[in-house]
């Protein structure tokens, strides 16, 4: 069980760095707050055959490679992402900030279940490391959700930030009636939550049946009888 532990716990611990880098983070839905308009949209939505949709997802890669593929524009008075995106910059980097020191506590996770000595202060030290990167991730929640109200609330212009990634005069033109309707973090996110509970689980079952391994039972030696020989019963 030892050296199981010592195998599966710095994997689960590098799985949950990778579900939070590639799988989706963050959810977003475009729409109008008007009935009829929201309607027309989601009409256009299905008729378009993918062309245009009203969902978006990203993940914190996918996202990274977007804001790196903007480019500034020439143009006089052109905006930059940083002056559009003004209002939620500091939770951006304090979102990214909690979730990099998430990152590091599953690589201290991997390092000390697979390098240090075999010892309950080992496993137990594993334990405090997940609910410390619990805690990292309700912090994320709170952040991001003061973010996406914001975002929501119309702080930052969908217009102006649809222009930094497309030269699209329609669809330019569609986000003038549009907002962000909804905004949340999506299944990349609740994975590494799910992930540290799993590797808290895993920890305290492997504590369970190290402290009482599981032995095969022996059965109770009886001593036979010793058999009487024939000539002693005939002697009867």
């Amino acid at each position: 069980m030892k050296i199981a532990y010592r195998i599966v716990t710095p994997i689960l611990a590098l799985g949950t760095i990778a579900m939070g880098i590639f799988l989706k983070m963050f959810y977003f839905v475009i729409g109008s707050t008007d009935e009829q308009i929201g309607s027309l949209v989601n009409a256009i939505a299905q008729l378009s055959n993918g062309s245009f949709s009203t969902e978006y997802e990203y993940s914190v890669f996918e996202l990274a490679k977007l804001l790196a593929s903007i480019e500034p524009k020439a143009e006089e008075g052109a905006l930059t992402f940083q002056e559009v995106a003004a209002p939620i910059i500091p939770y951006i980097i304090a979102f990214f900030v909690v979730i990099i020191i998430a990152v590091l506590v599953c690589l201290a996770i991997a390092i000390v279940s697979a390098a240090v000595k075999d010892s309950r202060a080992k496993r137990y030290s594993v334990i405090g490391m997940s609910a410390g990167g619990l805690v990292c991730l309700f912090a994320c929640i709170i952040i991001s959700n003061v973010a996406f109200g914001k975002i929501m609330e119309g702080e930052v212009s969908l217009t102006d930030l649809l222009s930094l990634f497309t030269d699209n005069a329609l669809l330019t033109l569609a986000t003038v009636i549009l907002t962000i309707t909804r905004a949340t973090l999506s299944s990349g996110f609740y994975a590494m939550f799910g992930m540290f509970m799993l590797i808290i689980l895993w920890t305290i079952l492997s504590n369970m049946l190290i402290s009482t391994p599981i032995q095969k039972k022996k059965k109770a030696y009886r001593r036979k009888k010793p058999m009487k020989s024939l000539s002693a019963i005939l002697k009867r």
